[in-house]
C-alpha cells in the first residue's frame, strides 16, 4: 500500500476548485482506494500497489502544478501481526475472531494511516512542482525512517519519476494526445484512425513524443515500488 500526497503550486486564481476536482478524479479510478483533501492545495490518495501508485504520480505530472510525495511502510506484514495480536487476545476470551474483518478494517486503516503519515512528511514545504519525492518509513508510530537500503530505493523511485517528468514536459498536444491513447489499450493502428493519420505518422508522434522513454521510466519507477515490499523492518 501507498500514499500519494499532492500540493499544488501553480498560481491559478481558482486553485482550491481544481484541486478539488483533480481529487475526486483521481478518486473515482478503481485504483485509488482513499482521496482525502487538506485546506486549499493539497490533498492525499490511498492506493493498493506500485502499478497503482506510478499511475497516480504520472496522472499529477502530466496534470503539472504538483509537487508530489510517495509515503510507503517496509514490511506492512509487521503492522498486520501487531494488530492481529492485540485484536486475537481481546476477541478470543468472547469467541468473536472474524479474519476477514481483521484484514480489512484493522490492517487496512492502520497501514493507510501510517503510509498517509509518511506521504505527509515526504512532501518538503519549498518543494517544487513536478518534483517527487519519497518516503519509507518503518512500521509503527513515530515516523521513523526505514534502515539499510530504504532511503536508496526512495532515491532511485525518485530520480525514475524526475525522468518522466522531463519527457513528459517535453510534449506537444498532439504528443500527448497520442501517448494517452496507447496509455489507454489502443493499438497504434487504432490511435491512428480514431485521429485520422497514418499508421507511419501516429509511429512519428510517438517517437517525437518519447513513448519508449516513458515506457521504460514506468517499468523502471514501479520495479522500484515494488522493492519496499522486500525491505525489512529491521
Amino acid at each position: 500500500m501507498f500514499a500519494i500526497r499532492a500540493s499544488y503550486r501553480g498560481r491559478s486564481r481558482r486553485r482550491g476548485s481544481y484541486v478539488r476536482d483533480v481529487a475526486e478524479a483521481l478518486g473515482n479510478s478503481p485504483a485509488v482506494l482513499s482521496e482525502e483533501v487538506f485546506g486549499i492545495e493539497d490533498f492525499v490518495c490511498v492506493v493498493p500497489g506500485p502499478e497503482e501508485a506510478g499511475g497516480v504520480v504520472m496522472s499529477l505530472l502530466q496534470a503539472g502544478d504538483f509537487a508530489i510525495g510517495i509515503g510507503a511502510i517496509a514490511d506492512q506484514s509487521a503492522v498486520a501481526s501487531e494488530k492481529e495480536t492485540g485484536h486475537t487476545r481481546h476477541a478470543a476470551s468472547a469467541q468473536e475472531l472474524d479474519h476477514e474483518d481483521l484484514d480489512a478494517d484493522v490492517y487496512s486503516a492502520e497501514i493507510q494511516k501510517e503510509c498517509m503519515g509518511a506521504a505527509n512528511r515526504a512532501l518538503g514545504e519549498k518543494q517544487r512542482a513536478n518534483m517527487v519525492s519519497v518516503r519509507i518509513e518503518k512500521p509503527g508510530p513515530g515516523g521513523v525512517m526505514a534502515p539499510g537500503k530504504a532511503a536508496e530505493i526512495g532515491e532511485d523511485i525518485a530520480a525514475a519519476f524526475t525522468l518522466l517528468a522531463h519527457v513528459l514536459s517535453r510534449r506537444t498536444k498532439e504528443g500527448r494526445e497520442a501517448t494517452a491513447m496507447l496509455r489507454a489499450g489502443h493499438l497504434q493502428s487504432e490511435a491512428a484512425e480514431l485521429v485520422g493519420i497514418t499508421k507511419q505518422a501516429m509511429s512519428q508522434r510517438l517517437a517525437a513524443a518519447g513513448w519508449q522513454a516513458e515506457q521504460a521510466g514506468w517499468n523502471l519507477a514501479v520495479h522500484m515500488l515494488a522493492r519496499i515490499d522486500e525491505l525489512p523492518a529491521e
